[in-house]
Formats: C-alpha cells, structure tokens, sequence
C-alpha cells in the first residue's frame, strides 16, 4: 500500500473513531534517530517504517503498540527488542500485539524485507504475511 492511500484510511480512521488513535505515542523520530536504531541493529530500516516513524512516531497505534525510535520514549525500540535476538533470528519484531506475538521484517544480508512475519510465540515460528507494514498496521491496529 502507497503512504497516501495509507494517510487517507488513518484520516477516516480517525473521524469516525478518534479515540482509537488518540492513546499515548513517543515523539517523531528524525533522521538522526532511525539511523542511530540502523546502526545499533546494523540493518536497513525500510522506507515505510521510517516514513511512518518521522510522521507518527510510535506507541500505540489503535490496539497494537508500533516500537519508536524516541530514545525517551515508553515504546523505543532498542529498549523493547533485544539486539542478539535480531541477530540470531534474522528478524527485527516493530509491531508488538499485546498478545506475545510479534510483527516484524525479516532481515536479509543487513537489510529488512519490504513485506512483514508475524513471530507466533506459543509456536515459536515466523509466518510470512504477504503483506507490507502500512497492510499491517491497518490490518492489525484499526481492524
């Protein structure tokens, strides 16, 4: 899905139910932040987290919690995800369900995917969803 046609279903969202978005939220990242999380993890971050994180920044989006690169922030996500974990999964969760699983991008050669996995944890796999992180977002937040 495209950030315009994304933005616009956040917009109706938000008209109709504007309680559903108004919960709390870390700050909007800049471009120092997401390279300062880039570099942690050594992974390229794909453009549509990063445009998400510079216009919403992170916390709670509808019923899921997105990971923010807000250094003070409650979701920051050096803070909630483990580096040996990306590490050793090859993937990098961004989506926490508050269920215990997770959704987030599969890594390749220190580059995230542009389509995202749920990390089921009761079964301890990752499903891929076919689906790219604004799908998600609606999918999973607003729905």
């Amino acid at each position: 899905m495209d950030k315009y046609i994304f933005d616009n279903k956040v917009k109706e969202m938000v008209e109709k139910r504007p309680r559903l978005l108004a919960l709390h939220s870390d700050n909007k990242a800049s471009m120092t932040m997401i390279k300062d999380v880039e570099e942690y993890y050594n992974i390229k971050l794909p453009d549509s987290y990063k445009e998400y994180l510079k216009q919403y920044g992170g916390g709670y989006f509808g019923y899921i919690i997105v990971y923010s690169c807000d250094y003070n922030g409650m979701f920051y996500i050096k803070k909630n995800v483990a580096k040996e974990l990306v590490l050793e999964s090859a993937f990098l969760p961004i989506i926490d369900l508050e269920t215990g699983d997770l959704i987030g991008f599969k890594t390749l050669g220190g580059k995230c995917q542009n389509t995202v996995a749920l990390y089921l944890h009761e079964e301890n796999e990752l499903q891929d969803l076919e689906m790219d992180f604004y799908d998600a977002l609606l999918k999973y937040g607003l729905n």
